[in-house]
């Protein structure tokens, strides 16, 4: 397959070279035709918009399909919100809570995520911090455990709905804000809240039951899964409940402050736990209602996380000049995932320092919806294998015991 690509690539070089040589403004004018054709087939078809339904019944295929979710639904910028849906053969389902970053003050507020910053590349500090709203690349570039083409994908024929992140507030804000940045304001529509209730409300509607239900999120939406699974597990009570929260964890004193002031999330009475300095640990261990419910939790993270570590620098205004604030990020990591190992949850880890960049000290962020979910290890088994046995086969699968402290080594 590679030699193909390659000798295709030859062929079209030599033909090109060919037509600039023999005529070139005519060859010039025919691949400047084809590259703003091949932008607008880009852009406008393959990451354009599914088409729209109202409900389920309305779905006949296994495409993605767009839902629109009223007036109520918002992205920060005041644009319109929409959640997406594909439709299974099984009797499962998987809500994942996509990921995208968060602001909280001025300056991250006005520093939206951007194309051109992306093609900037990896800066210690950040420079972009969220979306303000839907980007296209939802749902088109997801891949990974959503990907209903790869035969060895043991979701491929679950239900899937993506909810998607565009409000800077880890999908459960509940305020619009006005910050001010270098003479300038920006209006941010906090939202998440009733945007994942609208959600949630289509959801309960068009799934009333379901044999298995996996509650999952990535990076910012990794802490939303642990926020509503108790939620989705009241509606869902006669089905089998998981909760994997890839890409999650950052300690900071100033989480209390942000969600609860000026996200206006209301931790402890709307979403049911106490805030400490460990807001994923805190949403699992220090829980404010007295409600049992059966949860699997699945929680993944890479060792040194080339996204969360950066952020944790943002919110703790430290110094990225040396390595010390990954070290630090990686030790508080560990520290968690000990506790919570401990803690007498349904608990299973996946941590690994697959893939280090010793130049940048860096791993990657996530895992679930990109191409690293098939290649990703941790102890020698996939990302996508260690979730499979502990939701397929309902297996307890820890792996990266090895990267703990020795004194919690099994």
């Amino acid at each position: 397959m590679k030699a193909a690509k390659w000798i295709a690539a030859a062929v079209i070089g030599t033909a090109i070279a060919y037509g600039l040589y023999t005529n070139a403004a005519v060859t010039a004018a025919a691949i400047g035709a084809v590259l703003v054709l091949g932008f607008h087939y880009v852009y406008f078809i393959y990451f354009g918009r599914p088409n729209h339904v109202a409900g389920l019944d309305e779905i006949t295929d296994a495409k993605w399909h767009t839902v629109d979710l009223g007036e109520a639904t918002v992205s920060a910028d005041g644009s319109s919100y929409a959640m997406f849906v594909r439709r299974g053969t099984s009797n499962n389902l998987v809500i994942h809570f996509s990921g995208g970053g968060a602001c909280w003050d001025g300056e991250t507020a006005a520093r939206p995520i951007k194309p051109i910053g992306v093609v900037r590349g990896y800066t210690r500090d950040l420079k972009m911090f969220y979306f303000n709203s839907l980007t296209r690349l939802f749902p088109a570039g997801l891949a990974g455990m959503t990907n209903r083409r790869d035969t060895t994908n043991a979701f491929r024929d679950w239900n899937f709905v993506f909810v998607p992140y565009s409000t800077g507030d880890m999908h459960v804000g509940d305020i619009t804000n006005t910050y001010s940045h270098n003479g300038k304001t920006i209006k941010i529509h906090h939202n998440g809240r009733n945007n994942c209730k609208a959600v949630l409300d289509w959801v309960y509607a068009n799934f009333p039951a379901a044999d298995k239900v996996m509650v999952s999120g990535e990076s910012a939406g990794a802490w939303a899964s642990a926020f509503y699974v108790p939620q989705i597990a009241d509606h869902y009570t006669d089905s089998k409940l998981y909760c994997l929260s890839d890409g999650v964890g950052i300690v900071t004193e100033r989480w209390r402050d942000i969600v609860d002031t000026t996200w206006k999330a209301d931790s402890a009475g709307t979403l049911g736990f106490h805030i400490g300095i460990d807001l994923y640990e805190d949403a699992l261990l220090h829980r404010s209602d007295a409600a049992m419910r059966t949860i699997k939790y699945l929680h993944s993270n890479t060792l040194y996380d080339d996204t969360l570590t950066r952020f944790g620098a943002a919110l703790n205004h430290t110094s990225t000049e040396t390595d010390g604030f990954i070290d630090d990020w990686a030790a508080n990591t560990k520290a968690s995932i000990t506790r919570l190992d401990q803690s007498g949850l349904h608990y299973n880890f996946f941590l690994t320092d697959w893939g280090h960049k010793p130049g940048k000290h860096t791993t990657e962020h996530t895992l679930t919806t990109n191409e690293f979910y098939n290649k990703c290890t941790a102890d020698g088994v996939l990302f996508s294998a260690w979730i499979k046995r502990n939701v397929i086969d309902d297996e307890d699968l820890s792996l990266g015991h090895e990267l703990l402290p020795s004194t919690t080594r099994p």
